[in-house]
């Protein structure tokens, strides 16, 4: 289970409530402790008082009441007792029993200093007298000598088990979590939104999608980023579009000199000569077409539309199947797939060309991860050098030796399919399998 979230409204909720609760913490430790020490300051103050009291009036009354008026003085939380001895061992005070101590011998007769007062820390249920609260874990004993020579004892806890204002503090932290999940909430609409559809628009564009021009909201320095993306977004489809009549331009210039060479090669007597001006002027015009092709990248030109790709690859495997070449197919039954059909058929119908004209069959297999569609061609050729792989993408760069040297290829194929893949936000990567021959994986995002 991922305990951090990947969103930044959730890592910014978890963030502020995290400081909220620590916060709130901290402030009720402390005030955990002040209460803790205010209470047992009170309690002993209390139980102290009503000590002396006690013996006051045990003073006045008649002996033969005295154990009545001892057991009416009583309550739940404070219990006393007249015992032959001492409640609390000689000696066991220290400075601030002692200073308690005095304070009740001020009140008895002639100052006498006869009452002993001890704090006692008790297991719960372990060892503890009955009927003598055993239920608490702090006590304050006292034992006051009467002039009978017994010992009035007493004992009262210091501290409940749970103080009353926990529920409160649980409350409280409660309703700041609550507040800052509400805060956290308007912020996704008007800071966490917007950002994440920069985010989308940034990934649409990155693959070749039209984007429209994003609402320029939120806190300022949000509204700068989109107004710069924006007109980012205008200006590369202002050079596109120059770019594109440029070419236009140069593609009807150019041709048309070919043509005119062409026609007159056509006309010279001699024909050796002839076939070879001919072979000249073909491979200047294929050459040609496939720069413009490869500078213009029409791929970015399509609108971008939901396909099924599994469908598309049994369609290509089914055209080359019917010029007699062996393409095989393993694929699911259907892959929808958001991106450009003719972009991507191009590409892949030049990575199962090259198959099969350099390893003599191809064998496509399409799989779909969580993140990732991969489209595998393998082949049974001779591969590649592992330091010529990268150069293989490079345009005009081809293979002389390992790789058929007569073929009429330009170089251009493995450079064109990489600039559409890329356009749609994947990659394309040559790789000599173990068993021989070569893979081309491209992979496209899911």
């Amino acid at each position: 289970m991922r305990l951090i979230p990947r969103s930044l409204g959730g890592r910014l909720a978890l963030l502020l409530v995290l400081a909220v609760v620590c916060a709130q913490a901290a402030a009720f430790a402390m005030f955990a402790y002040e209460s803790s020490r205010v209470g047992r300051a009170a309690a002993t103050t209390q139980v102290v008082d009503r000590i002396a009291t006690l013996v006051r009036l045990l003073d006045a009354v008649q002996p033969d009441t005295v154990p009545s008026v001892v057991a009416a003085y009583g309550s739940p939380r404070h219990r006393f007792t007249i015992d032959a001895g001492s409640l609390v061992p000689e000696g066991a005070m220290g400075a601030d029993e002692a200073r308690l101590a005095r304070r009740i011998d001020r009140r008895m007769k002639d100052d006498a200093s006869q009452a002993r007062i001890a704090l006692v820390e008790r297991d719960v249920g372990k060892n503890a007298p009955p009927g003598r609260l055993s239920d608490r874990n702090q006590a304050l004993r006292v034992s006051v000598r009467l002039d009978d020579g017994h010992w009035l004892n007493a004992e009262a806890p210091l501290a409940s088990r749970t103080p009353p204002w926990m529920r409160i503090a649980l409350i409280q932290v409660l309703a700041s979590v609550v507040a800052v999940l509400v805060v956290v909430a308007v912020a996704r609409r008007g800071i966490v939104g917007p950002v994440a559809d920069l985010a989308r628009a940034a990934e649409m564009a990155g693959r070749g999608a039209a984007i429209e021009p994003l609402a320029e909201c939120g806190p300022r320095e949000l509204r700068i980023m989109t107004a710069a993306f924006n007109r980012m977004q205008e200006r590369s489809r202002a050079f596109v579009a120059d770019r594109t009549r440029m070419l236009a331009a140069i593609s009807h210039d150019l041709r048309t000199p070919i043509a005119s060479l062409w026609l007159r090669a056509e006309m010279v007597e001699d024909g050796d000569l002839r076939d070879a001006m001919v072979r000249t002027i073909s491979d200047m015009r294929r050459m040609v077409d496939a720069t413009l092709a490869f500078a213009r990248d029409d791929a970015l030109s399509q609108d971008s539309g939901p396909l099924d790709l599994a469908e598309m690859v049994r369609a290509l495997a089914d055209d080359h199947v019917a010029l007699g070449r062996d393409v095989i197919v393993a694929s699911p039954t259907s892959l929808p797939f958001h991106g450009r059909r003719m972009a991507l058929r191009r590409v892949l119908d030049n990575l199962v060309e090259n198959a099969v004209r350099y390893g003599g069959k191809a064998r496509i297999t399409l799989e779909r991860g969580d993140d990732v569609v991969r489209v595998l061609i393998d082949d049974d050729g001779p591969g590649i050098p592992p330091d010529r792989i990268e150069e293989m993408f490079a345009p005009f760069a081809r293979l002389e030796g390992s790789r058929s040297a007569d073929t009429g290829g330009t170089g251009l194929g493995l450079a064109i399919a990489r600039s559409a893949i890329r356009a749609h936000g994947g990659d394309v990567a040559l790789v000599n399998r173990a068993a021989g021959g070569l893979r081309a994986e491209v992979s496209l995002p899911a």
